[in-house]
């Protein structure tokens, strides 16, 4: 027997609160130098939850043992740009206690915190010259601090911000390389991977929301549950604004353990900010945290949460005169004081966010517009105080809201952002918690009495401020306002006055005094947005609270409002009044327009929306929503056109049961939208809506072998449409593509490394790098333009689900079996019997029941084959991970996709160019994957269904009883094996790309076409049109369609608008050749009575001589008409001329026709 040596396994000891100093020691000495089992008993320590052994025990090992401090604490202030983030406390075990976790790292901030009494004064005086825009002095002291405090991530935040507010692309990324060079072999910490995010989130050009959907989707895929804490440690980390309320702040703590004291001292307000958030029941274990934090550095941020236990004397620096002052002045109305104090303390103290708030709403009130709040062009402070400016002044603030929260995502490092933040989700009725707006409270303020559950409290915490400013006018108010006492006199201004009282009524619940009190301030202060938000919002929840029977005024109110201003209503939380009315069946409320348009306003899905509008249609007695129009004519029309204008613009109508394809659903919205620019014509918006479901329209209908190919994109519409914003996301594009071109190397994150964590969970989450600087935006601009090519309105994807997959594709493979009475139809879940053999050839019961059950078999594997087809081939599949499987796969592989990007952007020469190079790139990817389904036709689908036939066939032959049945049903088989084979061929032949949008044209059938949409506009006149055109040796080319089409819009809108009032209106045209290569074509309409012809004639030559409208955008109709003649078909010397002669009014369109034509031959008289 071969003796095996035995190694003893060495047990963890668990340590308890009663061991004494030298048995923790010994415990520790006892793992032999094992850095992991260090790290286990670590974090026994932890748990024993004794502060005193903590500290002795650490104390002394880490004399005797340096390396300890590593494995236990990590590297707290890094040296070098080697240490940050790769302490060997990599080791993960799931923490059980968040409040035992601040606690165990409260103990390392007493040992550092001289380093962190140094981080506050720099953090305030760099975040300062941030947001003021002295970006030189803030570097300055970034530099110094690498001296006094180490390397942090919070230092290299530092840097990207300012490089993203510099709009330096190029020195953000080489600040990112340079850290990565050196740590890219060390195969350790998560540093890497936050700084790659950062980078994003810092960029102008990255857009907010993409960055938040981005983050969310990166980290995905997490399949264990400590995959599933790294990745709610980087959205708490990395977005934590938008992910305040994770589920286990435990884990981020320890997560965050292995970058410096700084960093982890950061986080702890991220932390504490959210443990009471979560739990407003932890008030006092946050007090006593930030107590301990605050002994530690005295910094100003722990004092709102210090502040929740009663205090005899308010911390010192607390209270600042210069912010009561400011306050002081504002509530007494002295705006021009309110915005001098504002400028001078947001120089000292810029990052005091509700001082900008203040600053806004007095230059409201002054009414004399927007001017900026400090002398620095490059302060960022400028810019977002003219953003809430504009959200305060705009009734339509949707587009200044979405910039704010872009330039708060690119300042989430600075204190100054958790205030924009929470005024962002005020403003767009995003979830949010007090305690977002609290928490950055660091000095005195009335408001703050909202943390505070009682009376008692609140006027404790006021009391205190009165010792400090006796002579406040705010404060004593305040106290007024918390004992619910209205103010009738009071240096106070009447509108602060009137809706403090108000609310108080309110609070009262004497809704209906409430409602006339808020009636009056509206009244009043309809120029102040804020007031009147304020005022709709507690009148809205005035009639929910007075019951069921003021359902409808409230929906009333609401949609007035919104009518009035549509900033007015977006304080207003519909949320669960939706859910109310939802669940009550609707009680309470009519079915009227005001119900409608609240419903199309609030609604979060369309099933909703479908089943209130299909409602309101059988309730007036009409099948199609455009049957509404008549009924409309004597209805409000504010509401009417409200109303129409969310029906037009939303998807709804794409839902709408009897509206079965796209160009049903476009004729729908086009009747209505032409009634809106009939009714509405001051509105240019309708115009541009015609123009644009015209243009649809015509690409429809003008499509080139629209029953061989069903494989269609409308480039032309896309461009219009969907890819006219992305200038930013292609400028930083190409930014990016000249510093790869530079020879430049840089070294970039392009994804993380699990494998290393097979075996233990370690916190490090290694990085891959690249040294492809293009890589990130490349996939970005490549995912926009490939969701507008595939998934937008004018994308693949919607021709194929109207063209193939909705019906068609199953419709065309069906008919034939149908026609031969083979397969059946479907009831439900179950095939209905076909009467056609049983009745011809009178059979029995056993022979039917044969039949049937053959029939229904062969039915079932048909429609399997189809539906499984439909499923699994004719799909659009753009994501690795996405659980659809179709042959419309556009995975592209990403070095691959690079290379391409660069190479179309070398070729290109602006958005425009690229964009179409791009979509070249996809439509080489569908014609690959055309040819695939092809063969899958042929090769798979085909034999697959002659099979089943097959079988079908061999069925039959247990009816072989009855001869003359067996023999008709194998001819039907036969039949339909021939007529299978050729259905096919015909569906194979859809799956080809079509190469033109539209048909090459003639004139005159253009003209009658675009005289069909025209007219819908003007449905009660009454017209002939007398064409006479000349023939030409071959059509126009289809690319010059659309031009055509808009062309002759313009002139016989014109005549339809114009001519006399005749019934009918009688219109001429004609055409002729001038040479060989220009064509005249003449426009023919009887002048209105009335009109002198020299007067018309003055008015058409102003109009034709003002060039200087063809600079201009816009203009009127015969300048845009003149802009298309000239550059839209390509030749300067085109014109035409517009004249009164004889009552007529003629316009003679001249142009060369040479290169307009197929064959590009020229023209012989």
């Amino acid at each position: 027997m071969i003796n095996k040596r035995f190694i003893p396994q060495i047990l963890i000891p668990k340590i308890k609160s009663s061991w004494k100093d030298y048995q923790v020691i010994e415990a520790f000495l006892s793992m032999k130098g094992d850095k992991k089992k260090w790290s286990e008993i670590a974090f026994t320590l932890k748990y024993a939850e004794n502060n005193a052994l903590i500290n002795l025990t650490l104390g002394s090992l880490f004399e005797s043992r340096p390396i300890l401090s590593s494995v236990i604490w990590g590297n707290m202030v890094p040296k070098r740009i080697e240490e940050l983030g790769t302490g060997w406390n990599r080791y993960f075990y799931k923490p059980q206690s968040v409040e035992v976790e601040i606690n165990w790292i409260l103990q390392s901030f007493k040992k550092h915190k001289n380093i962190l009494r140094k981080f506050i004064p720099l953090r305030d005086k760099i975040e300062k010259h941030i947001l003021l825009g002295e970006y030189s002095q803030a570097e300055s002291l970034l530099e110094e601090s690498l001296k006094s405090i180490g390397y942090t991530v919070w230092y290299y935040e530092m840097r990207l911000t300012i490089a993203g507010l510099q709009n330096n692309l190029s020195k953000a990324i080489e600040i990112v390389s340079n850290f990565n060079t050196i740590h890219k072999d060390l195969k350790r910490g998560i540093v890497p991977i936050i700084l790659s995010n950062i980078l994003s989130r810092s960029q102008r050009s990255v857009p907010s929301y993409e960055y938040d959907a981005e983050l969310y989707s990166r980290y995905k895929k997490n399949r264990t549950e400590f995959q599933n804490d790294r990745y709610n440690y980087y959205l708490f980390r990395l977005n934590y604004y938008q992910n305040y309320n994770i589920d286990d702040l435990s884990v981020a703590l320890m997560m965050e353990s292995l970058n410096s004291v700084i960093d982890r001292y950061i986080l702890m307000n991220y932390i504490l900010r959210s443990y009471i958030i979560k739990d407003t029941k932890k008030k006092d274990a946050v007090n006593e945290f930030a107590l301990v934090l605050y002994n530690i550095t005295s910094d100003r941020c722990w004092i709102p949460y210090i502040l929740l236990k009663p205090h005899n004397k308010l911390p010192e620096g607390y209270y600042d005169k210069d912010f009561i002052s400011i306050l002081d002045k504002y509530y007494t109305g002295e705006y021009d004081k309110v915005i001098s104090e504002c400028g001078i303390f947001i120089s000292n103290k810029p990052y005091h966010f509700d001082v900008l708030k203040l600053y806004c709403r007095a230059l409201l009130f002054k009414n004399n517009g927007f001017r900026q709040i400090v002398n620095s062009a490059d302060s960022v402070l400028n810019e977002v105080a003219k953003l809430i400016y504009s959200v305060m002044t705009e009734q339509d603030n949707a587009i200044s809201l979405d910039l704010l929260y872009q330039r708060c995502k690119n300042l989430y490092g600075l204190s100054f952002a958790c205030g924009l933040d929470y005024y962002i989700k005020e403003e767009k009725k995003w979830e949010k918690d007090p305690w977002l707006h609290l928490s950055t409270m660091s000095c005195f303020d009335p408001l703050f009495t909202t943390a505070f559950e009682n009376n008692a409290e609140k006027l404790t915490y006021l009391d205190l401020g009165l010792k400090y400013g006796e002579g406040s006018v705010v404060i004593p108010y305040q106290k007024r306002r918390v004992e619910k006492l209205t103010t009738e006199e009071s240096k106070v201004v009447d509108y602060i006055r009137e809706v403090d009282n108000a609310k108080i009524t309110f609070e009262n619940k004497e809704y209906e005094k409430a409602i006339g009190l808020w009636n009056s301030i509206i009244e009043k202060n309809t120029e102040y947005i804020p007031t009147v938000q304020t005022s709709v919002e507690y009148t809205f929840m005035s009639y929910i609270n007075m019951g069921v029977a003021f359902r409808q005024k409230a929906i009333r109110f609401y949609v007035e409002k919104y009518i009035e201003n549509k900033a007015f209503v977006s304080k207003v939380d519909t949320r669960q009044f939706m859910m109310d009315i939802k669940n009550s069946r609707y009680d309470g409320l009519k079915n009227d327009i005001d119900f409608l348009i609240f419903i199309f306003l609030n609604a979060e899905n369309y099933p909703q929306k479908q089943f209130v509008l299909e409602s309101y249609c059988k309730y007036e007695n009409v099948i199609y929503p455009s049957d509404l129009l008549d009924k409309f004519k004597k209805r409000d029309p504010r509401k009417v056109e409200l109303f129409l204008f969310l029906l037009v613009t939303d998807d709804l109508l794409y839902h709408h049961y009897k509206l079965k394809s796209t160009l049903e659903v476009l004729d729908e919205k086009i009747k209505i939208a032409s009634f809106l620019k009939s009714k509405f014509p001051q509105n240019n918006l309708y115009s541009n809506m015609c123009t644009e479901l015209m243009h649809e329209i015509v690409a429809y209908r003008g499509m080139k072998k629209l029953d061989d190919s069903k494989i269609f994109v409308n480039e032309d519409a896309i461009m219009k449409y969907e890819l006219c914003k992305i200038d930013d996301l292609y400028d930083r594009f190409k930014k990016q593509a000249a510093l790869v071109r530079s020879n430049r190397v840089f070294v970039l994150v392009n994804g993380s490394d699990f494998s290393h964590n097979n075996a233990v969970d370690l916190i490090d989450d290694i990085a891959t790098y690249s040294n492809n600087a293009i890589e990130e935006v490349a996939l970005q601009i490549f995912n926009v333009i490939r969701y507008a090519f595939l998934k937008s309105r004018f994308g693949l994807g919607t021709y194929l689900s109207t063209r193939i997959r909705h019906g068609v594709f199953e419709g065309e493979l069906r008919s034939d079996f149908e026609r031969l009475n083979l397969i059946l139809n479907q009831s439900g879940q179950q095939y209905m019997p076909s009467d056609y053999w049983s009745v011809e050839y009178s059979l029995d019961l056993e022979m039917r029941e044969n039949l049937y059950r053959a029939q229904v078999k062969f039915s079932k594997d048909i429609d399997f084959l189809i539906t499984s087809f439909k499923d699994t081939v004719i799909q659009i599949r753009v994501d690795e991970d996405d659980e659809k499987i179709g042959e419309f796969d556009y995975v592209v592989d990403t070095k691959e996709l690079c290379n391409r990007l660069m190479d179309v952007e070398f070729k290109t020469q602006d958005r425009e160019s690229f964009c179409k190079g791009v979509m070249a790139y996809l439509w080489e990817i569908t014609e690959r994957r055309l040819e695939n389904i092809r063969e899958r036709i042929s090769n798979q689908l085909k034999p697959d269904i002659l099979g089943h036939l097959q079988t079908l066939e061999l069925s039959f032959d247990s009816l072989s009883g009855h001869k003359t049945l067996n023999a008709d049903l194998k001819t039907a088989v036969n039949n339909a094996r021939a007529a299978l084979i050729n259905k096919l061929t015909k569906v194979e032949k859809w799956f080809h790309r079509q190469e033109t949008k539209f048909e090459d044209f003639d004139i005159e059938n253009h003209i009658r076409m675009t005289m069909e949409q025209a007219a819908r506009y003007y449905s009660d006149i009454q017209f002939e049109m007398n064409v006479k055109m000349v023939s030409l040796p071959t059509q126009i080319r289809s690319e010059y369609s659309s031009s055509m089409f808009d062309l002759f819009f313009i002139f016989l809108t014109n005549m339809l608008k114009y001519s006399k009032s005749t019934n009918p209106r009688i219109f001429q045209i004609n055409s002729q050749m001038m040479d060989d290569s220009v064509i005249k074509i003449s426009l023919i309409n009887d002048i209105q009575t009335g009109i002198q012809e020299n007067e018309l004639n003055h008015i058409l030559e102003r109009k034709m001589n003002d060039i200087a409208k063809l600079q201009q955008e816009g203009g009127s109709g015969l300048v845009k008409a003149m802009t298309i003649v000239k550059y839209d078909f390509g030749n300067t010397n085109n014109t035409f001329t517009i004249q009164a002669i004889e009552g007529k009014c003629i316009v003679d369109v001249l142009f060369n026709i040479k290169d307009m034509l197929v064959d590009e031959k020229n023209i012989v008289s």
